[in-house]
C-alpha cells in the first residue's frame, strides 16, 4: 500500500512541480466542466453556480445556489443541501460537529433496520468527478449495541471545505446516473471546486467568527424525580408489597445534597461556543497554464458538552496545455480534522463493552459534576483524528478534429484513528484503553474515446466509448485492554514476534483483545453512450453498460444495464420566447454490494464470542472455527441487485422567463435485493440471505422560481424559489414469495411502506377490573400468559382472540416525510442584500423512546441496561408529562413499552433555517480609493436555526435517528450568530 501511495503522490504532484519550474505564461482549460466568474452575493440567473456534468443538453435545474448557503457556518455538505434541492432528504440524528448525516435522494430504497443499512441508502458524493469513498461499516459487528461506529466516527463528507466549492448539483436523471454507473444508483451529488483563471491574478480571503448559543433548559434535582416516581408508588403500592425495598438509594435520603441540593449542572454542560473560519485562495495564469490554490482552517462547535470539530485544508490544481492538442490537469486536496467528541456515559459503556453499577446516576450538583469533568479533562485521552487525500490526473488528447481520447486516474484515501483511555476513577477501579486505526482507499482508472459527428447543420451525433476500473480497500485494526499497571501509562502498544508462541499472551498485566479485518471491492465497467440532437429541438440519448464486480458470486458476476432518454424543446420547436422542455428517461443501474461475504457462499468464522457480547472470547480465550451462525447463512445463487428508474420532467417558464417551473414525476424500483429471511430454529442460523426483495418509490420533485421584483439600479430586487418533494415508498416483494417478515421490532409487509412503525394501538388505561375484556369462559385478557390488571395499558385486541401479542400490532406512521422542501428568498437594494430561507417536512412521525425510557424506570434499572443510563443532560424537564397515563410500572405486561402508538408523535415542522444581511463595501468611494485592487469587500451578519413551529414534544423534530426513534441523545440545535467578510483583490 505504501508503495502505491508513493506512485500516486508522484502522479499527482509532478505536474504541479513542472508548472512551477517552467513558469508557463499561457492559460488554458475550462476546469473540469466549465469556469464562470462568480460574483458572490448576487442571485442573478447568470451568476448562479450550475454544473454541466455529463450531458451538455440536460438542464441543471437541480443545482443549488452555493453563493447563499456559504454565508452559513456549515461544515457538512448535507447542511448545504437541506432545503435547497428538491428530493434530497437529510437525516440529522445530532448536530455534534463532524458526525454522520445521511443524504437520501428520492426516498429509501431498502429498510434501515440497523446502522449497517445506511450506506445502502445514501447518495454518492462526487468532487471534481471523483466519487468519495464511504467508511465501511463491517467493524460494527464488534459491537453489541447499534449506536455508533468504532474509531473516530467522523463523517468523511464533513471534511470537504465549503469555501472551495464552486457549484453543487443533485443528479437524478436516470440516463445521467447510468453514465456514472453503480456508485450513483442512489443518486449523485456533483461538486465542482474552483479552478484557475486567465488574466490577472486574483486573491481572496474569507473569514467569519460567531457563537453557538446555549439553550434555555429547566434543570431539576432528586426532589422532582422523587415526586415524579412517588405518584406511581402512591397509586399502586399495597400493604404487602416490597416496592419500597427497591427504592433507589439516591432518592431515599433527602438530606443528600449531592442529589437534593441545587441542580446547577447546566453551565457545566451548556455554554456559548466559539466558532470561526479563515481561508485564502489565489488563482491566476495565462493562455497555456493556470492554477488555483486554497488553504483554510475552520472550527465548528456546539453549545453542548464542549464538543467541537477542527479542520485544516489545502487544495491545489494546475491545468496545462503543453501542446495545442494535449491538455493535462491535476487536482490534489489534503485535509485533516480533529474532533473533540461528546462525553456521554452511554457511548463510554458501549465502547468498553462493559456496564458498571447503574443504580446511582451522576449527580446534578455542579460541585460533583465539575469534579467529574475535571477528572475527565485531566486524565482521559480521547483523540479522534481523520486524514483525507483526494486527487486526480487527467490527460486529454485531440487525435483528430472530431475524435478525442481522455484518460484519468483518480484517488480518494481516508484514514481515521482513535486513541482512548479512561482512568480507574471512571471505571470502577480498573482502567481501560483502546486504539482504532482504519482506512479506506479508492483508485479509479478511466479511459474513453469521444467521437463528434456533424451530419449537417441540423443533425449532430456524439458517441462515447470507454472503460472504468475501480479498486476499493477497507481495513481496520482495533485493540482494547483492561486493567493496565497504572493510570500514568495511558496508551499501550502491544508488540511482539508473531512467530513466537507467546505472541498473543498479554504483557505487563494487561488483558488485551485485538481484531483486524479488511474488505475489498473491485469493479470493472465497459460502457457506450450515444447522444443525437436535431436543431436543438429533439434529442435522444442512450447508454449501454456492462459492470462486473468481485462481490457478486462468479456465475452472475456481470450485469448489463441499458438507459435511454428523449427530449423535446417545445419552445424552440414553435419559436416561443419562454422556456418549455419535456424529457422522458429510463435507466437500469446495478446496485453495488460492498460486502464480499456474499460472493464466497457458505463460510466459517474464527469467532466464538458470547451471544450477548461478540468480542468476548469463548472458553479460556481459545480460538475455534464455527459456522457463521450470528450473521446468517449465505448459500449459492446470490445475484446482482439493480434499480429501474423512470422519470418524466417538464421545464416551463412564463413572463419572459421571470417565472419558471421545473417538475419531475419519477419512479425508482429497486429489485432483486438481498435480505435475511427466517430459517427453522434448529438450523442455528439467525437468517438465510436470499435475493428477491423489491422496493418502489414514486413521487414528484418540483422547483418554482420567480423574479418578483427586477433588480435594477436604485430599486428593490426580490428573487424567490420554492422546492418540494412528495414521495411514497412501498415494499413490493419479499424473497421466497413471503408476504410479510418480522425483523427485530419491525414488520416488513408487502404493499406497505418500508419505514412504517409496528405498534400496539393504545386505548388508555384499565381503571377497574370490569373494564378488562373477558372471553366466553370469563377469562381476563392476557399477554404472554399474564392476565391484565388494574393500572395496565389498554391495547386494542385487533383479532379478538382475548390475547394481546404481536398479531395485534399494526403498521402506522412513517419515519420519512411524505412532503418536504425549502423556501429561499433574496432581496437586494443597491449594495444591501437580505437572504432568508425556510425548510419544512410534513407527514412523518417519530417514536419518543426518551419518554418511554423515562417512564419505564423500574424495568430499566432492574435490568441494568443501557436504557438505565442517566446522562447529566437528562436532569432536565424535556418531556410533556401531562400526556402520558400513570400505569402500573411493576406490571409484567410492560405498559410503557416503546412499541405502541402512545409514544408515536407527529414530527412535522416548519423552520426559519437561516437569515443573512450583507453589504458590499467596495461600492463605497472611500474603499475604492483606499484599496485600488479591491473587487469585492462583502461584509455580512448571519443567523441560523432561528425558529421552529412543530407539535413534537422532543428537543427538535430533526434530531431523529435513522430508524425514526427519538432517544434524546442528539445534541440540541441552537441559534448560531456569525459575522463575516469576503474580500477579493
Amino acid at each position: 500500500m505504501i508503495r502505491s501511495l508513493y506512485y500516486v503522490f508522484f502522479l499527482l504532484v509532478v505536474p504541479h512541480i513542472l508548472w512551477a519550474k517552467n513558469s508557463i505564461d499561457h492559460v488554458y482549460f475550462d476546469y473540469l466542466m466549465q469556469q464562470d466568474t462568480l460574483e458572490e452575493g448576487s442571485l442573478d440567473s447568470a451568476d448562479v453556480a450550475k454544473i454541466n456534468t455529463l450531458n451538455a443538453k440536460v438542464l441543471t435545474s437541480d443545482s443549488i445556489n452555493v453563493i447563499l448557503v456559504k454565508n452559513n457556518p456549515y461544515v457538512h455538505i448535507a447542511s448545504m443541501l437541506k432545503g435547497n434541492a428538491a428530493g434530497v432528504w437529510v437525516q440529522t440524528p445530532t448536530v455534534e460537529p463532524g458526525t454522520y448525516q445521511n443524504i437520501v435522494v428520492r426516498g429509501l430504497t431498502r429498510p434501515q433496520l440497523s446502522n449497517m443499512d445506511i450506506n445502502q441508502n445514501i447518495a454518492c458524493v462526487y468532487v471534481n468527478g471523483i466519487p468519495m469513498i464511504n467508511e465501511h461499516n463491517f467493524s460494527n459487528s464488534l459491537q453489541r449495541y447499534d449506536l455508533t461506529r468504532l474509531g473516530a466516527a467522523t463523517d468523511y463528507l464533513a471534511t470537504i471545505d465549503m469555501s472551495t466549492i464552486k457549484s453543487i448539483e443533485v443528479i437524478k436523471d436516470p440516463v445521467r446516473l447510468a453514465e456514472l454507473g453503480p456508485l450513483a444508483a442512489n443518486g449523485a451529488i456533483w461538486i465542482t471546486t474552483y479552478g484557475g483563471i486567465s488574466g490577472e491574478r486574483e486573491i481572496g480571503v474569507n473569514s467569519y467568527v460567531g457563537v453557538n448559543t446555549k439553550p434555555a433548559v429547566t434543570p431539576y434535582n432528586a426532589d422532582y424525580e422523587n415526586r415524579f416516581r412517588r405518584q406511581f408508588y402512591d397509586k399502586y403500592r399495597t400493604t404487602n408489597d416490597t416496592y419500597e425495598l427497591r427504592y433507589p438509594g439516591y432518592l431515599s435520603d433527602s438530606t443528600n445534597m449531592n442529589y437534593y441540593g441545587a441542580a446547577n449542572w447546566r453551565d457545566g454542560y451548556y455554554s456559548n461556543a466559539l466558532l470561526y473560519n479563515v481561508d485564502l485562495n489565489v488563482k491566476g495564469g495565462t493562455d497555456r497554464a493556470n492554477f488555483a490554490f486554497f488553504a483554510g482552517h475552520v472550527k465548528n462547535a456546539v453549545s453542548s458538552d464542549d464538543a467541537n470539530f477542527k479542520r485544516y485544508n489545502v487544495l491545489f490544481n494546475v491545468n496545462m496545455l503543453p501542446f495545442e492538442w494535449v491538455k493535462l490537469s491535476t487536482y490534489i486536496n489534503a485535509r485533516r480534522s480533529d474532533r473533540d467528541r461528546n462525553r456521554n456515559l452511554r457511548e463510554r459503556f458501549t465502547e468498553m463493552a462493559y456496564l458498571p453499577d447503574l443504580s446511582t446516576p451522576i449527580s446534578p450538583n455542579m460541585n460533583v459534576y465539575g469534579a467529574n469533568l475535571d477528572l475527565y479533562k485531566r486524565r482521559t485521552v480521547d483523540d479522534n483524528i481523520t486524514n483525507n487525500l483526494q486527487g486526480n490526473i487527467k490527460l486529454d488528447v485531440d487525435i483528430l478534429e472530431n475524435l478525442k481520447f481522455s484518460s484519468s486516474f483518480m484517488l480518494d484515501y481516508n484514514e481515521g484513528r482513535r486513541d482512548l483511555f479512561y482512568p480507574k476513577e471512571l471505571m470502577e477501579t480498573i482502567n481501560y484503553m483502546s486504539t482504532y486505526y482504519g482506512y479506506s482507499q479508492r483508485f479509479i482508472f478511466n479511459n474513453k474515446l469521444t467521437y463528434n459527428l456533424t451530419l449537417d447543420e441540423n443533425n449532430q451525433i456524439d458517441i462515447v466509448g470507454g472503460t472504468d476500473y475501480q479498486e476499493d480497500l477497507y481495513r481496520y485494526y482495533f485493540a482494547r485492554a483492561f486493567d493496565g499497571p497504572n493510570d500514568y501509562i495511558k496508551l499501550n502498544v502491544v508488540e511482539g514476534d508473531p512467530n513466537e508462541g507467546d505472541y498473543l499472551t498479554p504483557q505487563g498485566g494487561l488483558r488485551v483483545l485485538r481484531w483486524n479485518n479488511k474488505e475489498q471491492f473491485h469493479l470493472q465497467s465497459f460502457y457506450g453512450n450515444m447522444n443525437y440532437s436535431f436543431r436543438n429541438i429533439f434529442d435522444l440519448s442512450a447508454v449501454l453498460r456492462w459492470d462486473g464486480t468481485s462481490t457478486v458470486q462468479q456465475d452472475s458476476r456481470w450485469i448489463f444495464t441499458p438507459a435511454i432518454s428523449a427530449g423535446w424543446n417545445i419552445a424552440n420547436h414553435f419559436d416561443q420566447g419562454n422556456e418549455f422542455r419535456l424529457r422522458a428517461s429510463y435507466g437500469r443501474i446495478g446496485l453495488p454490494n460492498f460486502d464480499s461475504r456474499y460472493a464466497v457462499g457458505p463460510q466459517y468464522t474464527g469467532s466464538l464470542g458470547w451471544d450477548g457480547e461478540p468480542t468476548i472470547s469463548s472458553y479460556y480465550g481459545y480460538a475455534g472455527i464455527t459456522r457463521n451462525y450470528n450473521r446468517g447463512w449465505i448459500g449459492y445463487g446470490l445475484d446482482w441487485a439493480y434499480s429501474d428508474k423512470m422519470e418524466i420532467a417538464l421545464d416551463k417558464s412564463f413572463l419572459n422567463n421571470q417565472l419558471s417551473f421545473n417538475v419531475a414525476a419519477y419512479q425508482t424500483y429497486n429489485k432483486n435485493q438481498i435480505l435475511g429471511i427466517p430459517v427453522p430454529a434448529e438450523y442455528g442460523y439467525s437468517a438465510e440471505f436470499k435475493n428477491g426483495m423489491e422496493v418502489k418509490n414514486t413521487g414528484i420533485d418540483a422547483v418554482i422560481s420567480a423574479q418578483i421584483l427586477a433588480n435594477k439600479e436604485n430599486t428593490l430586487g426580490w428573487n424567490s424559489s420554492f422546492n418540494f418533494n412528495v414521495n411514497r415508498n412501498e415494499l413490493v416483494k419479499l424473497p421466497r414469495g413471503l408476504t410479510e417478515l418480522v425483523v427485530g421490532d419491525r414488520l416488513l409487509k408487502v404493499g406497505e411502506a418500508i419505514d412504517s412503525y409496528w405498534l400496539y394501538k393504545n386505548q388508555g388505561i384499565y381503571n377497574t377490573v370490569s373494564e378488562i375484556p373477558t372471553n366466553s369462559s370469563g377469562d381476563l385478557l392476557t399477554m404472554d400468559g399474564v392476565p391484565f390488571a388494574v393500572g395496565d395499558a389498554n391495547w386494542k385486541d385487533q383479532n379478538g382472540d382475548n390475547v394481546i401479542n404481536s398479531k395485534d400490532k399494526v403498521l402506522e406512521g412513517r419515519s420519512t416525510p411524505k412532503f418536504f422542501g425549502g423556501f429561499n428568498n433574496t432581496l437586494k437594494y443597491k449594495g444591501i442584500q437580505l437572504d432568508f430561507s425556510f425548510i419544512c417536512a410534513l407527514g412523518h412521525s417519530a417514536l419518543n423512546q426518551r419518554a418511554a425510557n423515562r417512564y419505564d424506570f423500574i424495568n430499566n434499572e432492574s435490568s441494568n441496561s443501557l436504557n438505565a443510563v442517566r446522562e447529566i443532560f437528562q436532569w432536565q424537564q424535556d418531556l410533556d408529562i401531562s400526556k402520558y397515563p400513570i400505569y402500573n410500572v411493576w406490571s409484567n405486561t410492560n405498559p410503557y413499552r416503546v412499541d405502541q402508538d402512545l409514544f408515536l408523535e407527529n414530527a412535522s415542522y416548519l423552520k426559519l433555517n437561516s437569515l443573512s444581511l450583507g453589504y458590499d463595501l467596495s461600492r463605497l468611494d472611500a474603499i475604492k480609493s483606499a484599496i485600488k485592487s479591491v473587487r469585492r469587500a462583502y461584509v455580512y451578519v448571519n443567523a441560523t436555526n432561528l425558529y421552529t413551529i412543530t407539535s413534537f414534544s422532543g428537543n427538535d423534530p430533526e434530531l431523529i435517528n435513522y430508524n425514526g426513534f427519538y432517544d434524546g441523545y442528539g445534541m440540541p440545535m441552537t441559534k448560531t450568530f456569525t459575522v463575516g467578510m469576503k474580500l477579493d483583490l
